[in-house]
């Protein structure tokens, strides 16, 4: 039998677990660098370098990339920094995935905690929030149509969103900053702070196009010795595109991005003055592109010359509910810290966010967490001339949408969209927060799609046996399609009989007149 197939794609959510690690490693201070007194700011982030699918678990190895700022009893700086590697390896135990299968790990930093051992040597201690997401690829071909003159089908339409692209990407920013004029030229950069704010993410021909912009931070010693510790900061605008041939205006797109990799070197400018910075960023990309569109396929086959029998298989099909970016801003004072020296300029603002627990409704999913702020100051004690505090405040925030059950398949990325902080009166503080919500979700519909198609010689006996003429009273559940196969006659000869009739109800009365053309 000539027929025709369509492969049928789709990528389903399998598993979702979480896992919570901690790593402790004493570190050893550098010997070109001095004697540490205080730890002054700390961060970190996870480079996953490899996960392997095994038979009901992940293996996961990556290290956690530490640095940390910290003031010396070096009278002539006050001020260096350490970084160190810390590796790790980690299996999770996860029921049902096979190799086979795909995972997507996420991690939030719970906690960076530093113990000064001695003046040489430090003891750190991370914890580290895993989430892995395990999906599941299908593919199957089925068939859309049947090239038989002498086949009736019944097909079915169904309305699906097509994940397109499915891939990671990386947007690469290249930058070169100048000094300002009224800055002195750079000895030696200390601390770093890269932040991107504002990203957006608009799918166009054949391309991605993401705008926001880059806060840039340094804080530096310059060239003389007697000046205090020097800072700059510039604002970029961020305007790049990603090759992406599949992409099109209309489609959907659910695009995670945060910071990636960051490199930073200083240049001499054309006076042979360390006053240039090439600064290269990645944004680290997670691209899926939906398309909503109908399939027409077909579900079932019937013949007056032969007795057909498909052969199925079940395929999970995804219809997108919605899709929903939310922004929660808000404004906080805290009481400063109590340190020595007082507050006289801020510096820069770390902030992250974490999620504690989240909650579907009807209208939408209610979220709980905690966002957390470092902020970097200059202060007015002489021998600590930079201090940092942290402030952390809870949050609910509900992101609307509609029509869930709580059976659906959704993804939610959180992140610190804009942080800043601002000194106010009576020796307070205030962080003001702008958290991204990026919500999508699917409905999943399993059906049967008919994969293949054999013919048999038709059983003429069980045929002779059905009645040539039937009135018949239509029940519960029954289609012209099923009346039809029951009698062995077309959908369109029941039409015919009955005055073309369309759709039909329980208590209906048909008259029903079995093909007998085979017999004559």
């Amino acid at each position: 039998m000539d027929f025709e197939k369509k492969e049928f794609y789709g990528i389903v959510a399998k598993a979702k677990k979480q896992m919570q690690i901690t790593i402790d490693q004493d570190c050893n201070v550098a010997d070109t660098k001095p004697d540490v007194e205080k730890m002054i700011q700390t961060r970190g982030m996870v480079k996953i370098q490899e996960t392997e699918m095994m038979i009901d678990r992940v293996r996961m190895k990556g290290e956690f990339l530490f640095q940390g700022l910290y003031g010396t009893n070096d009278t002539a700086t006050f001020l260096e920094s350490l970084e160190y590697s810390l590796p790790f390896e980690e299996y999770v135990h996860i029921d049902g995935v096979l190799p086979s299968d795909y995972v997507k790990v996420q991690y939030t930093i719970d906690d960076i905690n530093t113990v000064l051992i001695n003046s040489r040597k430090i003891s750190i201690r991370v914890l580290l929030t895993f989430t892995f997401q395990v999906t599941e690829e299908m593919r199957e071909e089925g068939i859309i149509a049947i090239h038989d003159e002498n086949v009736s089908v019944l097909k079915k339409d169904i309305q699906v969103t097509d994940l397109i692209v499915n891939k990671k990407d990386l947007a690469r920013l290249k930058e070169e900053l100048i000094l300002p004029a009224n800055k002195a030229n750079i000895y030696q950069v200390l601390w770093t702070q890269v932040d991107i704010e504002n990203l957006q993410a608009k799918i166009a021909e054949h391309m991605i196009e993401i705008q926001g912009s880059m806060h840039v931070f340094i804080l530096y010693l310059g060239e003389d010795a007697q000046m205090p510790v020097q800072y700059a900061r510039w604002e970029i605008p961020v305007d790049t595109q990603l090759e992406c041939y599949e992409c099109m205006p209309g489609m959907i797109g659910k695009i995670g991005m945060s910071l990636g990799g960051q490199q930073l070197e200083v240049r001499p400018d054309e006076d042979g003055e360390e006053r240039v910075i090439s600064l290269e960023v990645t944004i680290d990309c997670d691209i899926k592109i939906y398309e909503d569109h109908k399939i027409t396929y077909v579900d079932d086959g019937c013949s007056m010359e032969k007795t057909l029998i498909p052969e199925y298989h079940m395929f999970d099909f995804e219809t997108l509910i919605g899709k929903n970016q939310a922004v929660m801003k808000s404004g906080k004072r805290f009481r400063m810290e109590q340190e020595p020296g007082k507050l006289l300029q801020v510096l820069s603002v770390k902030g992250s966010v974490t999620v504690d627990d989240m909650e579907i409704t009807e209208q939408g999913m209610s979220v709980e967490g905690v966002w957390m702020a470092d902020v970097l100051y200059l202060s007015t004690e002489d021998t600590t001339p930079v201090m940092s505090s942290s402030y952390m405040e809870p949050f609910t925030f509900f992101v609307e949408t509609k029509n869930l059950s709580g059976n659906e398949d959704y993804q939610l990325d959180v992140r610190v969209d804009q942080m800043s902080a601002v000194p106010t009166e009576g020796g307070e503080i205030e962080i003001r927060t702008a958290i991204l919500f990026d919500f999508i979700s699917f409905h999943k519909t399993r059906q049967r799609i008919m994969t293949d198609i054999k013919e048999e010689a038709l059983d003429y006996e069980k045929i002779r046996k059905i009645p040539g003429i039937v009135g018949y009273v239509v029940k519960e559940g029954d289609t012209l399609w099923s009346i039809a196969k029951t009698y062995f006659t077309t959908v369109e000869s029941i039409r015919e009989q009955n005055e073309e009739v369309g759709e039909i109800k329980p208590g209906d009365k048909l008259l029903i007149v079995k093909e007998i053309g085979i017999f004559q």
